[in-house]
């Protein structure tokens, strides 16, 4: 389901999952056959955004600008690193050899 998109909220949503209405939540699908690629673009996506976070980590600036309210440099790093795992996991399927895990760029013992 879509509950928010560059025009904004959809309102109509919100009230249903506030009402616990869930049958009423229309389901978003995608065109057959763009699956794929999709999850491709959101699996490189969540990679650039994990390297992003990583190449960041150490500087100062950066970590200043994610520290406070209870929040660390930590959490970012954290956070990047689940959303990534997440999306991979989705992509694989049960059956499907870990191919995934030797294309990971891994840094050097």
């Amino acid at each position: 389901m879509r509950f928010w998109s560059l025009a904004g909220p959809d309102e109509d949503v919100l009230l249903a999952l506030s009402e616990r209405h869930l049958g009423d939540l229309p389901q978003v699908t995608s065109p057959p056959g763009t699956e794929g690629a999709q999850r491709a673009g959101e699996l490189q996506a969540a990679l650039d955004h994990l390297r992003g976070v990583r190449d960041s980590y150490w500087d100062y600036g950066w970590r200043r600008e994610n520290r406070g309210g209870g929040r660390y440099p930590e959490n970012k790093l954290w956070e990047a690193v689940q959303g990534y795992l997440d999306l991979l996991d989705a992509s694989e399927s049960p059956h499907d050899p870990p191919l995934a895990r030797a294309k990971i760029d891994l840094p050097p013992r």
